[in-house]
């Protein structure tokens, strides 16, 4: 037996103890805080947390990567440790779902439409599996003590962060609270809420940590086990097929059904391996040679060696230069799994299930036979081994069961953005937790934009307090209005007026706001006149901007561009007089709607500037004063810590003026710094990424929602964000509401489609809902 083998397995026996109790089945004998376990004979384990990759959406070529890039990372594995891979499947736990989920009433006239969201949230979460899928690398090691088993965690922690970044993944240790709940999750099913677990205060008290996580009762069957309520049973990988496909462990998993799955590797030294495989390779010649030797003296000298034997002859070749010129490594697995239910019934169903899906995939799952509480030891997150079913295996064979599938978005206090297209589970995306939030919506017209972006906004008005300020191009999103927010209706002749010359407290950057205002003046100045300004109207600006707001401390009357054009009017200089003239289309003229004392409720948290209407004549002011006004918002909201989101629709249209482009380019930049959370909505994706401000915007966000896609757009994008074919799939010729949402370095298709309702009468934007609607309410 190869000297590693016999080391491990010298390591892993101990002394048969018969259990008395349900906290002694835990066979953890000391924890640490670090998330250090000691168990077996001085064998301490420690567990790290990694992230799913969206390997079943990736192209092949791609796969070839990540299963290459999955190789190297057992290949780094520790050959004086053992590892395993655990994939845990638990059901969600509904007070968890309800308090972090669903959202609270507030008994503000708004909540008719609470309780509407909150279905939606339960349908959804009801229709789809339901599942939390969890993985775990555990990695043990028996040392003489504690401090060195930190040392030896210590040293192994970057190099495994780094390779599973280098997947696209990222990987955290778990502390002794975090794997005591992912224990107790697994023992306690249904009671997730219950576990309260404080190091200190067990140790102050001298309780045993076992208590806190132990099953009401188990009970060892020969087949099978009762732990509290529920049945279980471990099976074990009996048979290997030749070929086994990359999805295996995602098909196995794949089951609506508390379980574990789990691998167990001893990577073996490459000199040991060679030697092991050399002796095979000589007992297989000799064997054949013994053959031969046989045959001739049977006069048989034209005989050929038995297949059985050149075959093995083969294999001990190619495993030889696997491991010496592939750089493969020769490991020692079992794969383990358990699977519990309500009933024994259904258990048997369930295995029934799990041995069907091994042998489509050409393999065989077998029952452990009185072995039941020992592979169930195995199977948990403890890094024990109490199974010697090993199988030999290369590196590039056990990369075969890789782990990975497809990246869920499951954010507590999250927006609810649709499902999971592959897994059907709830997507909740909170953008606080991206390095900026910075969105995009693009999607051809009809794909579902502003339906999507009016849902976001119905979810952020009903379940924060966060500020919410829209530009509406399309005079579409009177939501805001049935929500308790201020709809501005811009355009000349308009009742609605917004005073140009407001300045409210914290307006500007600068610890002096007027000098901040009167920038602004001559900003609309130089929009007037394109000849452009000279240094001695610039004066005159300047001087009156301070003089009308040094009268209106003095108690005179409120700063308005009408009493600009008076002070300018009262200058004894001529350009001053040339200026008032400038200014007396937008003061005493048809397009005065700046001109006037506000009128309407800009303080309103939510605030909807529809400039349907707006003219070309008026658009640069009006643009000009809305970009100012939104600024001036968001960082009073940011000095008084309060979050901001701006939301732009028809972008293509505000960046196609100088003065609005400028000012977006600049708020895509600042705005994270400001807890603005910025997004626009467009169709015209060409555009954007023929402008070099708009596609630098596109590549700094964070948070990009693909619907439905152009021929020509498509390819753009995939080149900017690196979309695989198969990916692309998902925006070509898709249904209304469905593409793929793009969150940090994550790309997850997804399906919204809301089910019909108040919300929904309220949001659509297809012309013949709307129409039908309007013949309703006429027909009252």
């Amino acid at each position: 037996m190869i000297k590693t083998l016999q080391t491990v397995m010298r390591q892993d026996k101990e002394k048969f103890r018969v259990p008395r109790s349900v906290q002694q089945m835990i066979p953890i004998k000391r924890i640490w805080p670090s998330g250090i376990f000691m168990a077996g004979n001085n064998k301490y384990s420690k567990t790290y947390q990694f992230a799913d990759i969206n390997f079943a959406l990736a192209s092949n070529e791609d796969k070839e990567i990540m299963m290459d890039q999955y190789a190297d990372m057992l290949n780094s594995l520790e050959i004086c440790a053992t590892s395993k891979l655990t994939i845990c499947n638990r059901r969600r736990n509904r007070q968890d779902f309800e308090r972090n989920v669903l959202l609270p009433m507030k008994e503000d006239g708004m909540d008719e439409y609470r309780k509407e969201c909150n279905e939606v949230l339960l349908d959804k979460a009801i229709g789809s599996c339901g599942m939390l899928q969890e993985k775990f690398l555990t990695v043990s090691i028996q040392k003489k003590n504690v401090e060195e088993a930190k040392r030896f965690f210590g040293r192994i922690e970057p190099e495994l962060f780094s390779h599973f970044n280098r997947l696209g993944s990222s990987c955290q240790a778990l502390d002794a609270t975090e794997r005591l709940r992912s224990l107790h999750d697994f023992y306690r099913a249904g009671e997730q809420e219950y576990f309260r677990f404080d190091y200190r205060e067990t140790v102050r008290k001298g309780h045993d940590f076992r208590d806190y996580i132990c099953p009401d009762s188990y009970e060892n069957g020969a087949d099978h086990f009762r732990m509290g309520s529920r049945y279980g049973r471990v099976l074990f990988l009996k048979e290997y097929a030749s070929f086994i496909k990359d999805k295996m462990i995602a098909d196995l998993t794949s089951l609506d059904r508390d379980m574990m799955l789990s691998i167990d590797m001893i990577p073996v030294p490459t000199d040991e391996a060679v030697r092991e495989v050399e002796r095979r390779l000589l007992g297989v010649e000799t064997n054949i040679t013994n053959w031969q030797r046989r045959q001739n003296a049977n006069q048989n000298f034209s005989a050929t060696v038995p297949y059985d034997m050149e075959l093995q002859r083969e294999e001990a070749k190619e495993f030889m230069e696997d491991l010496t010129t592939r750089d493969q490594r020769m490991i020692f697995s079992v794969m383990t799994l358990v699977h519990t239910a309500d009933t024994k019934e259904q258990l048997d169903e369930d295995t029934e299930a799990l041995m069907s899906i091994a042998r489509v995939n050409l393999c065989q799952l077998g029952i452990l036979r009185y072995q039941q509480l020992d592979g169930l030891n195995t199977v948990l997150p403890l890094g024990l081994r109490k199974i010697n079913a090993l199988r030999t295996m290369t590196t590039e064979s056990l990369a075969v069961f890789i782990p990975f599938r497809v990246q869920e978005i499951f954010d507590s206090k999250g927006l609810y953005m649709g499902e999971n297209a592959m897994s059907h589970n709830l997507l909740m995306c909170d953008k606080s937790k991206l390095m900026n939030p910075n969105a995009f919506f693009l999607g051809v017209p009809g794909a579902g934009k502003s339906f999507l972006a009016k849902l976001m906004i119905v979810y952020l008005a009903l379940s924060t307090e966060d500020d919410i300020l829209v530009c509406d191009p399309e005079g579409e999103y009177g939501i805001i209005k049935e929500l308790g927010g201020e709809q501005i209706d811009i355009y000349a002749g308009s009742n609605h007026y917004i005073n140009a010359m407001d300045m409210e407290d914290g307006y500007g950057e600068s610890e002096d706001p007027i000098a901040d205002k009167s920038e602004f003046v001559l900003s609309l100045f130089e929009q007037l006149d394109k000849k452009g300004i000279r240094a001695k109207e610039r004066s005159l600006i300047d001087r009156c901007v301070a003089a009308i707001y040094g009268d209106y401390e003095a108690g005179g009357e409120l700063p308005t561009l009408i009493g600009l054009r008076n002070k300018l009017l009262a200058q004894p200089e001529p350009e001053a007089r040339d200026l008032a003239l400038e200014l007396e289309l937008f003061t005493s003229g048809s397009l005065d709607a700046f001109a006037h004392p506000t009128n309407v409720d800009t303080n309103n948290r939510m605030v909807v500037y529809n400039i349907q209407r707006l003219g070309k004549q008026l658009k640069t002011m009006g643009l000009l004063v809305i970009t100012d006004a939104i600024l001036n918002r968001v960082t009073r909201n940011w000095k008084q810590g309060k979050r901001t989101h701006i939301f732009i629709d028809e972008f293509h249209v505000v960046f196609e003026n100088e003065i609005s482009g400028v000012f977006f380019n600049s708020a895509w930049r600042r705005f994270r710094k400001r807890n603005a959370y910025p997004t626009a909505l467009t169709q015209n994706v060409e555009f954007l990424l023929d402008s070099v401000l708009a596609s630098t915007m596109l590549s700094n966000s964070e948070f990009v929602v693909m619907l439905n896609q152009a021929a020509r757009d498509r390819q753009r994008l995939a080149e900017l964000l690196n979309i695989s074919s198969e990916q692309l799939g998902y925006i070509t010729n898709s249904e209304q509401g469905c593409g793929l949402i793009k969150y940090g370095g994550t790309l997850v298709p997804f399906i919204n489609r809301f089910p019909k309702g108040k919300i929904y009468e309220k949001i659509t934007t297809k012309p013949e809902e709307r129409n039908e609607k309007m013949v309703i309410h006429d027909t009252k």
